[in-house]
């Protein structure tokens, strides 16, 4: 599941590269436009670099949440900036359903940053046990990410 993860990320960050239509919008309000400047991609890739940076970030705050969710870990559900109430959700889940498993799926398309704050629309999917058969529930989730100190951790999940 990582490796597709990584695959849509990457097909994101090719795109990104690419058009250069996100570095454009993500360029600091009053940078000098390209006819002010004696470097025209100066202005586009900085920007560029610094927002495929904090996508990599970001990308690594989620895999940190999922590898403790597939590890059933508290204090690196917490580390991740999962609060303490649902971490003993979790618990009970897991707990309750002991060959559960959980995975997010999310596409660079739906990552979104802004400043010190991140959204990424997700497809969650459950596989409990129900009568001795897997059985999968799939639903959309919003992961909101807060960067505090440089790193980026998850502040809200719904």
């Amino acid at each position: 599941m990582k490796a597709l993860q990584m695959k849509s990320f990457r097909f994101f960050l090719a795109l990104v590269t690419a058009t250069g239509v996100l570095a454009i919008a993500a360029s600091p309000a009053g940078a000098q436009g390209p006819e002010n400047n004696n470097d025209p991609q100066a202005v586009v890739t900085l920007p560029a670099c610094q927002l495929v940076n904090d996508a990599l970030q970001v990308q690594d705050a989620l895999n940190r949440f999922d590898t403790a969710l597939a590890s059933r870990d508290v204090q690196q559900l917490l580390a991740s900036g999962i609060e303490p109430a649902s971490v003993k959700g979790w618990q009970r889940f897991f707990k309750d359903n002991p060959r559960a498993t959980v995975t997010d799926r999310c596409s660079g398309t739906d990552l979104s940053i802004s400043g010190n704050t991140a959204n990424w629309s997700c497809t969650e999917t459950s596989t409990i046990e129900s009568e001795g058969k897997p059985v999968q529930y799939a639903h959309n989730i919003r992961f909101i990410f807060t960067r505090k100190n440089g790193e980026w951790t998850i502040s809200d999940r719904r």
